[in-house]
C-alpha cells in the first residue's frame, strides 16, 4: 500500500529472500552539525531584530 512512499522517500530499499539492498546516506559531521546550527540560531536572531525595529517605529 505504501510502496510508492518507500521507494520515493527512502531510496527504495528492498528485502527478498533474505538479502536487502539499502542506499547510501550522506554522514553529517560535527562542523557541519555546528554550522548548520548556527545558521539557523543567525536566521532567528535576524527575524528578532526586523520584528524588534517594526515594533519601534
Amino acid at each position: 500500500m505504501f510502496d510508492w512512499f518507500w521507494s520515493g522517500w527512502y531510496g527504495g530499499t528492498t528485502s527478498s529472500g533474505g538479502s536487502t539492498s539499502t542506499s547510501s546516506v550522506p554522514e553529517m559531521d560535527a562542523a557541519s552539525g555546528t554550522l548548520a546550527i548556527a545558521v539557523v540560531l543567525a536566521a532567528l536572531v535576524l527575524a528578532w531584530e526586523i520584528k524588534r525595529r517594526r515594533a519601534r517605529n
